[in-house]
Parts: C-alpha cells; sequence; structure tokens
C-alpha cells in the first residue's frame, strides 16, 4: 500500500502541474473554460484519491503510535489541510468562473503537499 502512495503521489504532481498551467492559461486571453475547469478538477480528484490511499496507510501501519511525530501527525494534517484547500479553491473558482482563485488555490495546496513530504523519501 505504501507503493501505491508513493507511485499515486507523483500523480497527484503532475496534476498539479496541470492546474496550474490551466488557471495560468484562463487568466490571460482565453478566459476560464472548460480546459482549466477540468485540469482543476483532476487535480483536486488525484489529491483526494491520494489523501484517502495515506489514510489508508496510517491505519494498516498504525502511524498514530508518535514514534515518528512527522509522519504521525504533521505530515497527515498537513495533507488533509492541503486536500481541503485545493477542493475548496476548484469548487470556488468553477462556481465563480474566476481562474485566479483557482490558481491561488492550487499553488497555495502544492506548497502544502510539498513541505508536507517526509525528507527521507525525496528522490533527490
Amino acid at each position: 500500500m505504501v507503493g501505491l502512495h508513493s507511485v499515486v503521489r507523483w500523480l497527484v504532481l503532475l496534476a498539479a502541474v496541470g492546474g496550474l498551467i490551466g488557471y495560468a492559461r484562463a487568466l490571460g486571453s482565453s478566459g476560464f473554460d472548460a480546459v482549466a475547469e477540468r485540469l482543476g478538477s483532476i487535480y483536486a480528484a488525484a489529491i483526494g484519491i491520494e489523501l484517502l490511499i495515506g489514510i489508508v496507510v496510517w491505519l494498516i501501519q498504525g502511524r498514530w503510535d508518535g514514534d515518528d511525530v512527522f509522519r504521525s501527525f504533521i505530515h497527515p494534517v498537513m495533507m488533509i489541510a492541503a486536500t481541503g484547500v485545493a477542493s475548496v479553491a476548484v469548487a470556488r473558482a468553477r462556481r465563480t468562473r474566476n481562474a485566479i482563485v483557482g490558481l491561488i488555490g492550487v499553488a497555495a495546496s502544492l506548497v502544502l503537499v510539498i513541505l508536507a513530504i517526509p525528507s527521507g523519501t525525496w528522490p533527490l
């Protein structure tokens, strides 16, 4: 299950880049359109799926024991926050047809995701 969580994280990061590109494109002459809406929705869905997989990993591995405070508490809380920020921003951008709301929300969510990645799992 941890392997699936590790693979899906790359899809989440790819979807985040897509969402950023979609909303940034919508700020230009094209305006808010179905492409921006779809790319934002893909990111919100991807991060939601990743959160569900992460919760299963957290429960199965008993990560709440506090042996590693970052993985036990900080990582899960920040990822829940990142998912909430992404979901609210994408929904609000869709409802108001405002690309800047989506762009800022996806960017903020992505910052939370990057800050919450455990340092030992960085590929570099």
